[in-house]
């Protein structure tokens, strides 16, 4: 077996249930980062020591300052996602979901590509350059993203099992370790549709076969390597997180079957489904 993220993101912290100095960092990171939701990298490192304060110390400087948004939107470019096949008749024909359907599986899309990207290339370059500090460069100026209310994040044990299945299923693509992965709370979240789910793991198996989606991955993988968030201030400060800490955010950013993964699959759903508009018509 591969190896997988250490902890899993089903049963690690919700972001309902932080309290204290946790709640207040998780309330921060969301609007530092202007997303409505907070992503299992942080609610895991919520759980290993004091590691969640440390990292985010480190972290919000760069989010602040360095653009990672604009890096994230190059990348996307670079590697090029293609367009997957529109729904065939046969699909289209047993297709129940409404224009609402449609418009909440995109926000929560959007959701996560924005903070599953933006996680990737910020702690991505605090691997690579050995913890940098740019707390003496200004801030830039942002506008705030207005999110509407998002479906709420179901525990495992509110999914019907058949439904489940599903979602092992379409996560185990290109996963560490197949259907037996741990399971990316992107999917867990977008369980309220099976229709979607049985659609993507049909198109994005397909993609996955003929090595589309390694492809992707890899030039992912290697663009963030060569040309990733290169940090303009050249002050380091000493590393006094947890080994476990260092270990869990490197195998997050630094393999490809990670975030890396979950980024490139998402911003392939999401070109998906802006293309595909002429679906709300016939709901």
């Amino acid at each position: 077996m591969n190896s997988d993220i250490s902890y899993d993101p089903v049963s690690v912290l919700d972001e309902k249930e932080a309290v204290g100095v946790t709640a207040k960092i998780f309330k921060d990171i969301r609007e530092t980062m202007n997303i409505p939701l907070i992503t299992s990298i942080w609610r895991g490192l919520a759980e290993i020591d004091d590691s969640l304060k440390k990292i985010w110390t480190i972290a919000k400087p760069i989010y602040e300052t360095q653009n990672p948004e604009k890096k994230l939107k190059e990348i996307i470019e670079e590697i090029k996602v293609p367009l997957l096949p529109t729904l065939t008749d046969d699909e289209l024909s047993k297709c129940r979901l409404t224009h609402k359907d449609w418009d909440d599986i995109l926000v929560i899309i959007k959701a996560y590509n924005r903070s599953n990207g933006m996680n990737m290339v910020v702690l991505h370059s605090i691997i690579k350059q050995n913890f940098p500090s740019c707390s003496k460069i200004p801030k830039n100026n942002k506008n705030k993203i207005i999110w509407p209310t998002l479906q709420k994040l179901q525990k495992k044990e509110e999914i019907k099992p058949k439904i489940w299945q599903l979602v092992c299923n379409v996560n185990g693509i290109c996963a560490p370790n197949g259907k037996n992965s741990h399971v990316a709370t992107l999917w867990r979240h977008l369980a309220y549709w099976p229709f979607f789910l049985e659609i993507m793991y049909k198109k994005l198996s397909k993609l996955s076969e003929e090595r589309v989606l390694q492809s992707l991955l890899f030039k992912t993988q290697k663009y963030l390597h060569d040309k990733g968030l290169l940090i303009e201030a050249k002050v380091y400060f000493k590393n006094d997180i947890s080994s476990k800490a260092y270990s869990v955010i490197k195998s997050y950013v630094y393999e490809k079957d990670k975030v890396i993964r979950m980024v490139v699959i998402g911003f392939i759903m999401q070109k998906w489904i802006e293309k595909q508009k002429f679906l709300y018509l016939n709901n």
